[in-house]
């Protein structure tokens, strides 16, 4: 609500009936894909970034200062995280198509039918959000798309609920699972449920073992990031990438060798997180 009340008063010859319908048919209005894009950072900024900032400033009397000059994890961890992401897109992606084929039992048939509808309605706006060739479009859409959201998601969920969760309960691994769903459970996109979950936890670990919230931060960035090149090269046709329908083409031989390259950096990364924590 109020990023739509932000959106009427930036563009006062907007009424709610026609950001009703700028949503729904985005293609029917000038300059909607700026518009849209303007709506969810603004959307995302009210929803994860300044609800996070306010409970740190008036519930653990924290300054946002404090955290934005914190110093960044050391280079070879960022870099172990960030491949970690780009290794792990193979198996998730067959991950993804094996999701999307999944079905509730018949008893909850309309509950199927309602999320499926709401799957398709999502991909609609995202094939509309992701047509774009121009750089200057790239430049909005990945901050819009992946830096806003890896700061303002990962500040709530591993910055603030996965360290309440282990603070309370004192065991990691369920922290960092707890809050994986979610995660995933907020983005409300039902039949990529599991993928986000397994994403989410590979985030959190990386926070608990680096105990640096610029990692799993800068991991999200990379992730975001990646996937939005893939589409720009995809429209200029330089990749084959069908964002509307992205069944996975990977092999299980390939999905396996995603799953043995993740795993070992993983590893690695928990292995140089506690030898550089150790130093500290």
């Amino acid at each position: 609500m109020a990023a739509i009340m932000a959106l009427s008063m930036t563009h006062g010859g907007m009424s709610f009936e026609d950001i009703a319908q700028l949503l729904q048919h985005p293609e029917a209005y000038p300059h909607s894909w700026w518009y849209l894009m303007l709506l969810q950072a603004i959307s995302h900024a009210f929803t994860f970034l300044i609800p996070s900032v306010i409970y740190w400033r008036w519930s653990e009397q924290h300054r946002v200062e404090e955290f934005v000059r914190r110093p960044l994890p050391y280079f070879l961890i960022l870099g172990v995280a960030s491949l970690a992401v780009l290794s792990f897109m193979p198996l998730n992606s067959l991950i993804i198509e094996w999701n999307s084929h999944l079905h509730l039992p018949q008893a909850l048939f309309r509950v199927e039918s309602w999320m499926r509808r709401k799957e398709q309605e999502l991909a609609v706006m995202t094939q509309f959000l992701t047509n774009f060739k121009s750089i200057i479009k790239l430049i909005v859409a990945t901050t819009v798309m992946a830096i806003v959201p890896a700061i303002g998601e990962e500040v709530l969920f591993r910055g603030i609920i996965q360290r309440k969760i282990f603070h309370k309960i004192g065991d990691m691994h369920v922290s960092i699972w707890l809050t994986a769903v979610l995660f995933s459970a907020t983005h409300l996109q039902f039949l990529g449920f599991f993928p986000r979950v397994l994403l989410g936890a590979m985030f959190g670990y990386m926070y608990a073992w680096s105990r640096n919230l610029w990692t799993p931060i800068i991991a999200h960035f990379v992730n975001n990031a990646t996937t939005l090149m893939m589409v720009y090269l995809a429209n200029h046709q330089l990749i084959a990438m069908d964002v509307e329908n992205p069944e996975s083409s990977i092999s299980w031989v390939g999905a396996l060798v995603s799953l043995v390259l993740t795993s070992g950096l993983l590893l690695n990364l928990k292995m140089i997180s506690h030898r550089r924590v150790a130093q500290l």
